[in-house]
């Protein structure tokens, strides 16, 4: 009796779980994603930019030290 019961509730809670995952597919059809490239876009300019900042305080008085020595001598 105990496996009739088990399966009957497998079968209820699998037919909920399909009925959940159709109504959210169907809602999410509603929204194509056409921002996703704009998104990866932004992340590689803020990782870009970070880069610089870092590449800037670390090498940023060695290379400001290069170019006034050139401007110098030029």
């Amino acid at each position: 009796m105990r496996a009739i019961e088990r399966t009957r509730k497998n079968v209820l809670y699998f037919s909920i779980m399909m009925k959940l995952y159709f109504r959210l597919r169907a809602f999410m059809s509603y929204f194509p994603p056409h921002g996703q490239g704009l998104v990866e876009y932004a992340l590689l300019i803020l990782l870009v930019g970070i880069a610089v900042i870092v590449m800037l305080t670390l090498f940023g008085r060695g290379v400001g030290n290069m170019f006034n020595n050139i401007i110098a001598n030029f």
